[in-house]
């Protein structure tokens, strides 16, 4: 699947999720010009502008069909376990959810969702949780063109 950066193509933002090209604009830097994209996140609103040469590196395309069928994969394996304390797993699952890989998020999801050391969920976990359903969702569903209730169901959130 080839990246196409058109006005009202949607792409993913490695570390904001879901976006659509808004267009293109050229910015002045140090007293050069630079072309820039536009990309409006759907789920925050947010506006992120990056350059067009390194936007290989920054944004990527949805997931496809098989990608998808891979994540549910994922999603439905057992947990992993940690022994590791709260705040190095926080930091591997934020290093996961903001590489920008689907899989590495659909990883973060099943560990959390279907953790099972016989303890609730922290607020903390909770809240990798929350942020990594987030991103599966948002993006299979734009990958899709389906609500995201729809998702939500098929991931069993």
């Amino acid at each position: 699947m080839s990246l196409v950066l058109e006005s009202g193509n949607k792409v993913v933002h490695k570390t904001h999720g879901v976006g659509e090209i808004q267009g293109t604009e050229v910015l002045q830097l140090g007293g050069q010009s630079q072309d820039y994209y536009i990309l409006k996140i759907l789920a925050t609103g947010l506006k992120v502008r990056f350059p067009m040469q390194a936007s290989s590196a920054i944004v990527r395309s949805l997931v496809d069909e098989l990608q998808i069928a891979e994540i549910l994969e994922i999603i439905a394996s057992p947990a992993k376990s940690y022994s590791m304390v709260w705040n190095r797993r926080k930091k591997e699952f934020n290093e996961k959810i903001n590489s920008g890989s689907i899989f590495d998020i659909a990883e973060v999801y099943r560990d959390l969702h279907n953790k099972d050391d016989g303890k609730e969920l922290s607020f903390g976990e909770k809240e990798m949780l929350e942020k990594a359903k987030l991103r599966l969702v948002s993006e299979i569903a734009a990958a899709r063109s389906v609500p995201e209730q729809e998702v939500e169901q098929m991931i069993g959130s």
